[in-house]
């Protein structure tokens, strides 16, 4: 009898996932890790809303770091993100996505 090895184990997909516009310059997001081993987050962006929007990876954390800091928006510019947990396996299904606006000027700022 062959020796089989078990069947890949993807991580749980990260819940929660908020953001927040800080001035004009920079989004916060948030998110909250479910289970274990995982070896980080990939973090995904997409200019606008709706069904037409492409997402794209703009960053990664490693493991149990559940915060990022998008610093390349623009003013007055919607964004919508989402989250994967990855592992040796695959990466996981995305989490929620969640909007943001950014505010017109520095002042302005706007939650999701």
């Amino acid at each position: 009898m062959a020796n089989q090895s078990p069947p890949p184990v993807l991580p749980q997909a990260p819940v929660d996932l908020l953001a927040v516009a800080v001035g004009g310059c920079e989004v916060i997001l948030a998110w909250t890790e479910c289970g274990a081993g995982g070896l980080g987050f990939r973090i995904e962006r997409a200019d606008g809303i709706g069904s037409a929007r492409r997402f794209s990876e703009i960053g990664e954390v490693g493991p149990h770091v559940a915060a990022f800091r998008d610093g390349s928006v623009k003013l007055h510019t919607t964004y919508s993100y989402r989250v994967h947990a990855w592992n040796a396996s695959g990466d996981s299904s995305p989490s929620n996505v969640t909007r943001v606006t950014t505010p017109r000027a520095e002042m302005e700022l706007q939650y999701d």
